[in-house]
């Protein structure tokens, strides 16, 4: 009896090790949704508040670079916004949590890469699309520039 206990916990442990953790899908392994079931975008990120100094709008002169990111989709991402609430768009394209930045442009070990995020603090609710290509020159927002990129090979992408 005692091998088949400590068998069903080893067996139930692999099993939860692979769950993720929200809605009626919870075996499904991480990353992987249905059509029409993928969670909100910004629905797991944390999301700081504004502080009292810190003006609206764009911050710093992050939008301002001139590199362009990795592509990581080509098509830009609707998201609504919170008044007060600090968004810190990826620039790099290496963000798992696109469209927004999660520190990934620190662990990329690329020669020139000197890219940061780019934030932004709105003044008011709003829809907004960013731009998940990287190509724009109105950061962190979408200005239709995934519409001429050239198609490239799948096998392209392998060895990023």
């Amino acid at each position: 009896m005692r091998k088949t206990s400590s068998l069903y916990f080893k067996l139930s442990d692999l099993l939860l090790s692979n769950k993720t953790g929200f809605g009626p899908y919870r075996l499904h392994r991480k990353g992987l949704h249905f059509v029409g079931t993928e969670p909100s975008v910004l629905k797991y990120h944390h999301i700081h508040d504004k502080k009292p100094n810190e003006p609206y709008g764009l911050q710093g002169n992050n939008h301002l670079q001139t590199q362009k990111g990795k592509v990581a989709d080509k098509l830009p991402t609707r998201a609504l916004l919170k008044k007060d609430k600090v968004y810190a768009w990826c620039s790099c394209g290496y963000s798992g949590n696109q469209p927004l930045c999660d520190g990934s442009h620190n662990s990329v070990k690329l020669p020139d890469m000197k890219m940061k995020p780019v934030r932004f603090i709105p003044d008011k609710d709003m829809e907004v699309w960013f731009c998940n290509c990287k190509q724009t020159k109105n950061r962190p927002f979408c200005d239709g520039s995934h519409k001429h990129l050239k198609d490239k090979n799948a096998t392209d992408d392998l060895f990023d």
